[in-house]
């Protein structure tokens, strides 16, 4: 059951990012309404476990459906000072209603928990109604009016930041104007596939390190290491880490950098699963762990934070930042079918795992996957914090003029040319 939601996550993303890019973020935002209020029918009116089933699986369209289209809508309308930030808060306001189901499920029956994650989506229709269509993709769309009211509502009413941000835009959208979106042209570009290649690999990065297994058999984890945590309690504690991973996340990311962000999540991964294998290795020799019987539960705990901090976060992030806007769409539906087929795939595997290679075995396995993703994020991953879209492709494109930000807004003030988005 654990894994359906995976699987309807990955039949959504191909189709709610091509909706995002032919008919507008907010449409695919209205649309993502449907298969919630869907998903929660059954739970409401039934108590037949096979419609649970049906209903986790339609959850999980919707889930894939919202991260199609919500990094990229909120990677268009931020400014690129707060990008970083902005981009964390999606995982943080998650979590964050994840607690709230944890703590009132007690209390309430299943049947009216279910009534109150139905009407959410409906207050979500409701109050996006307010918000503005991305100004790129009005930009694409031709509406330069439409789209320079929605950047001045964006930027608190400054007409001036929003007039240069659009003359930013209004260079990129005539450049993809006579390019075709395909499989074959996200590959014959060597910035859009060095990006597409990176993204899935963060992807890859952030699903083969095992948090999906950690957040899924946590209790029977807790239990393996001679623990006693009851369900709710045990899903209280990971996501209040992941919250309090996301708003660390949040505060730093624009200050630390990407980089530095997943690297240091992926080096504390990697010691704590580690050490949570050695654990296990010593237990099964049957060697005495009265004394440290709390490392299991410290492992764990930093695991999923620093996952949250880092690898977590900052991929949808990334995503956002490093495509063109006539590959965006494409790019970020390959990426997260790519993400959740992974998740799908460690989730189905991980009791086969287990038994083959012993619970200080497979962490040991996530261990290893964590230094290899850490080696290759030091080497191949570029810096996207504070950056223009137009410096970040210029990287990736391996071009001689690599300006900064900074040289480059110098030199457009002095000749008055506008620096592309």
């Amino acid at each position: 059951m654990s894994s359906l939601a995976f699987i309807g996550a990955l039949i959504s993303s191909p189709i709610f990012g091509y909706i995002s890019q032919r008919y507008g973020r907010k449409i695919a935002g209205y649309l993502t309404v449907i298969p919630f209020l869907i998903g929660w029918l059954p739970i409401i009116f039934s108590e037949l476990i096979p419609l649970y089933y049906v209903s986790r699986f339609v959850l999980g369209i919707s889930c894939g459906a919202v991260l199609s289209f919500c990094p990229m809508y909120v990677g268009e309308i931020s400014e690129n000072k707060i990008r970083g930030a902005l981009g964390t808060i999606r995982a943080g306001v998650g979590n964050l209603s994840a607690i709230l189901i944890c703590a009132i499920g007690p209390i309430l029956s299943i049947r009216d928990t279910a009534i109150m994650c139905f009407i959410t989506p409906l207050v979500f229709a409701v109050a996006f109604y307010w918000m503005p269509e991305s100004p790129m993709f009005l930009m694409k769309s031709g509406r330069t009016k439409e789209a320079m009211e929605a950047m001045t509502w964006l930027r608190g009413g400054n007409k001036q930041n929003a007039q240069e941000e659009i003359s930013k835009l209004a260079l990129v959208v005539e450049e993809s104007k006579s390019k075709q979106v395909s499989i074959k042209s996200l590959i014959s570009s060597r910035g859009t596939r060095r990006g597409l290649g990176m993204c899935m690999l963060l992807a890859a990065a952030q699903q083969l390190s095992g948090i999906y297994p950690v957040m899924n058999y946590c209790v029977s984890l807790f239990q393996s290491a001679g623990g006693s945590v009851s369900p709710n309690t045990a899903s209280v504690i990971m996501t209040s880490l992941q919250l309090f991973g996301s708003i660390i996340s949040s505060i730093l990311l624009d200050y630390l950098g990407r980089r530095i962000s997943m690297i240091g999540s992926e080096i504390i991964m990697t010691l704590s699963l580690g050490s949570l294998g050695m654990y296990f290795y010593l237990q099964k020799l049957d060697f005495d762990l009265t004394y440290v019987g709390f490392l299991p539960m410290l492992c764990i705990a930093l695991y999923v934070l620093a996952h949250s901090i880092g690898i977590g976060s900052v991929t949808y992030v990334i995503m956002s930042e490093i495509f063109n806007p006539e590959a965006r769409g494409l790019a970020t539906s390959i990426t997260t079918v790519t993400a959740w087929g992974l998740s799908f795939m460690a989730t189905k595997l991980y009791p086969t795992a287990v038994f083959y290679l012993g619970l200080y075995g497979c962490y040991w396995l996530f261990s290893f996957v964590c230094i290899l993703f850490t080696i290759y994020i030091f080497f191949k991953i570029p810096e996207t914090k504070n950056r223009s879209l137009d410096s970040i492709l210029r990287e990736l494109n391996d071009e001689s003029s690599k300006q900064t930000d900074i040289e480059v807004k110098n030199k457009s003030t002095k000749e008055n040319i506008p620096e592309r988005y």
